[in-house]
């Protein structure tokens, strides 16, 4: 299963009832890392909002077999929310 699908189903089972969607995933490179930005668009469960998204997003220890979620930015964007993540390779 690749990284992609497997974060898709983990944030599945973390926020029951929302839509996500895979906007842009592209390399991402530093002089010591290495990984993807993956851009999601989420469209939450009702009732829940950017701030109580973030929160659970922020808490969770996602489980990606050789990979480390490093970094999570949520914004609201019509209507819905961009989740933008830095996955670096462990």
């Amino acid at each position: 299963m690749t990284c992609q699908r497997r974060l898709l189903r983990e944030l599945d089972r973390l926020l029951p009832g929302g839509q996500w969607r895979v906007v842009q995933e592209r390399p991402w490179f530093s002089l010591t890392f290495s990984g993807v930005q993956m851009t999601l668009a989420c469209t939450p469960a009702p009732g829940r909002g950017p701030q109580e998204v973030a929160a659970i997003l922020e808490a969770h220890e996602f489980t990606l077999p050789g990979r480390i979620v490093a970094d999570i930015a949520v914004e609201e964007a019509d209507g819905g929310l961009v989740v933008v993540l830095l996955v670096l390779e462990g």
